[in-house]
């Protein structure tokens, strides 16, 4: 036999003497001396468990962190949805209103130069969008197309004193021509008649004169009136927009006025 079987018999021998044989002092100090040895690499075989399950719950909370984001994300996304959604029923419903071909567009920019006056929509020559066609969003008119590509085009919006509109008060039935004003964020209706009576809230519209605008279309309501400075003869009225120019996103172009 070589000499490492004679060894392991040797070992097993003593192993036998040790814990299963007859008890004596040298086996007594022999048994507690094993077992001080041996006992901190039992701990340690305890403990590798607990290391490994210790690993284990950091990766499932990563995991978990994960999957919270992404289901935080996906929240977002659906309310996102929902807003946009809502935004398109009221402009399909402004569309049924406007009884009139119109294309749906979205707003693509704003002029950094001129951030109030014009805007950028994602439509164009190829969608039948032409210059001087009216654009309106779902509360009211926004104004009309000066420049036309393939596939954009720039809309000056009514708060520009170059959009001027043929206007006409609702209730008094009283004319005028609304327009943006000047380094400002509202606009006005000039030319009306200094005797008409005007009330605060009273809603002016596109009268349909001039064959871009329609008859009709919400262009905003009177805040205050008063004798225009300037000339002394009309009345000079101050309106609130319909449309809501700070949040512009989808817009129509009414492709035919007639």
């Amino acid at each position: 036999m070589k000499h490492k079987d004679w060894v392991i018999i040797g070992l097993l021998v003593l192993g036998w003497v040790i814990f299963l044989g007859q008890p004596t002092p040298v086996s007594a100090r022999l048994r507690n001396f094993l077992t001080r040895v041996t006992t901190p690499l039992v701990k340690v075989g305890d403990w590798i468990p607990t290391v490994r399950s210790r690993r284990q719950l950091a990766q499932q909370n990563d995991d978990l962190r994960t999957e919270v984001n992404i289901l935080r994300q996906r929240e977002r996304t659906n309310r996102e949805t929902a807003r946009e959604n809502r935004r398109l029923e009221r402009l399909l419903e402004m569309k049924r209103r406007l009884g009139f071909p119109t294309l749906a567009a979205r707003v693509i920019g704003r002029d950094a130069s001129n951030w109030w006056k014009s805007i950028q929509i994602d439509r164009g020559e190829q969608d039948g969008v032409r210059e001087n066609m009216a654009v309106v969003s779902a509360d009211g008119l926004v104004g009309k197309t000066i420049a036309v590509s393939r596939g954009e085009a720039r809309v000056l919006l009514l708060l520009d004193p170059d959009c001027k509109v043929s206007a006409l008060l609702e209730e008094s039935r009283e004319p005028g021509v609304a327009q943006g004003v000047t380094a400002q964020t509202r606009c006005e209706m000039l030319y009306v008649n200094r005797a008409a009576k005007i009330k605060p809230g009273e809603a002016v519209l596109t009268s349909g004169l001039g064959g871009i605008f329609p008859k009709g279309i919400h262009i905003g309501s009177v805040l205050e009136a008063g004798l225009d400075p300037q000339s002394g003869m009309y009345q000079r009225i101050h309106l609130e927009p319909a449309a809501d120019f700070r949040r512009l996103e989808e817009v129509l172009v009414i492709l035919r006025a007639e």
